[in-house]
């Protein structure tokens, strides 16, 4: 039987919802999907696949890629800037963002930082940001999956003039992309205290309309919560009234919610991006995520973005995800390793709307997945496969990483571009930001 490519001798984690191991394993894939997966004794006393290209993975760990459910990915330019301070969002990183954020910028940003989740194993991810469909030109570069959703906010931003003219860009972003094997768009509001309920009744419709998802950063906000519990009971309980909870809605954050508030999402079938460590960065509540996976709604885990989580490795992420989950619940028995990487696998597919298609390794499905060398001394001894790939892994770990078939990194070394040129345009960009960083900084003292 003939393959594209055949990878064999590894460890292989399905990820398939049935728990499967196959240690040693061996994964067939063509025509950029796994042909066949299993047992590599069985490959070879009765199947003897032959291929284009055989890889020899023998000393690793074959996964899933990492689905990263919410980022600002062009935002890596701006990384540590006016950290620890309070009411970031408004008093730097709007100004901060009017004055820098040019399409070179969007672009460049957004090919360094794919290149970071590259390097630590991820193959998906979604992004809200502007000037959007230079983020979809270089996911398109890099040969990655993604979500790409233009933001829509209440006031004048980088990529339009008028307030609530990321509308119009939204449209424009789908007519453009649509039909994009790997990159679908989105249409994305900032969030329901930057959006009003008009708009967002707008956006309801237009998104149906389009028949393209809406990612929104969901009861997030302190001002937020306090706003629409004393008019409307909750966030949530509001943005009921505007047709946005619906199953297009990826709602990212999700911390201030009650017991009627994770009924009323598994109701409405939305989906939810959490992101533990930018939460966790902001002194924010820790988001119930395993209340509203044990309710029924699809979670998936993410990084945000390079100036809210900093660091964009999922794996990361996906350690610190169930840990924090314990201490919120105060219990050590909750979301156990193999449900902490299903979360940043399967269950990330699941929330962008993509299960069927990716986030687990199954004949039919997308080949994206990563390989990890497990001859290294944080990954040794090996007791048990899900707690090493969730609590013992790390970045550097990731050997290869694989979309649709095709390598993006081979051998740690990117496919798609020069590594020492994606660091010099970015320090470029930053280098240029500084000078507005500072000025910020001097009119906008931190009160303490």
């Amino acid at each position: 039987m003939e393959c594209d490519l055949y990878i064999h001798g590894g460890v292989v984690l399905t990820m398939d919802g049935r728990w499967r191991i196959f240690d040693p394993g061996y994964i067939a894939i063509q025509h950029g999907r796994i042909a066949d997966v299993g047992p590599l004794d069985e490959a070879e006393s009765s199947k003897g696949w032959t291929a284009k290209t055989t890889i020899d993975a023998r000393g690793t760990l074959i996964m899933p890629g990492y689905v990263n459910t919410h980022t600002h990915i062009s935002m890596s330019p701006f990384r540590g800037a006016m950290e620890d301070s309070k009411d970031r969002l408004t008093r730097f990183i709007f100004p901060l963002e009017k004055a820098m954020v040019r399409p070179e910028l969007v672009y460049d940003g957004a090919l360094f930082t794919i290149a970071e989740m590259v390097r630590s194993g991820t193959t998906c991810f979604a992004d809200m940001y502007y000037f959007e469909e230079e983020v979809a030109r270089a996911a398109d570069l890099a040969g990655v999956r993604a979500l790409v959703g233009e933001t829509v906010v209440d006031f004048p931003s980088p990529d339009a003039d008028a307030p609530y003219g990321g509308i119009e860009l939204a449209k424009r972003l789908v007519r453009n992309v649509r039909g994009h094997p790997r990159i679908t768009p989105m249409i994305a509001p900032h969030a329901p205290y930057t959006v009003d309920a008009e708009h967002l009744k707008r956006i309801a419709a237009v998104a149906d309309e389009l028949d393209t998802p809406i990612m929104m950063h969901v009861a997030e906000m302190d001002f937020e919560h306090a706003r629409f519990s004393k008019s409307h009971g909750s966030v949530l309980k509001y943005l009921d009234t505007t047709g946005v909870l619906s199953p297009r809605l990826i709602a990212v954050h999700m911390l201030y919610l009650d017991q009627d508030d994770i009924a009323l999402a598994a109701e409405r079938k939305i989906s939810v991006a959490h992101c533990p460590v930018s939460n966790a960065k902001s002194g924010r509540p820790i988001c119930p995520a395993w209340q509203l996976g044990r309710a029924g709604v699809a979670v998936g885990i993410g990084t945000d973005g390079p100036l809210s989580g900093n660091t964009m490795d999922m794996q990361t992420v996906t350690s610190i995800y169930p840990k924090m989950q314990k201490v919120r619940e105060g219990r050590r028995d909750i979301v156990p390793a193999r449900e902490a990487l299903y979360a940043a696998t399967m269950g990330g597919a699941a929330a962008l709307g993509l299960a069927d298609q990716i986030g687990s390794i199954e004949a039919g499905k997308w080949a994206d997945i990563q390989i990890v060398d497990i001859d290294d001394f944080n990954l040794l001894p090996v007791h048990d496969w899900y707690a090493t790939a969730v609590y013992a892994a790390q970045a550097h770990n990731v050997r290869d990483t694989v979309v649709a078939g095709s390598f993006v990194m081979r051998e740690r070394k990117l496919c798609f571009a020069d590594e020492k040129t994606l660091k010099e345009k970015v320090l470029r960009h930053a280098e240029a930001s500084a000078s507005t960083v500072r000025a910020l900084l001097d009119t906008n003292p931190d009160g303490g």
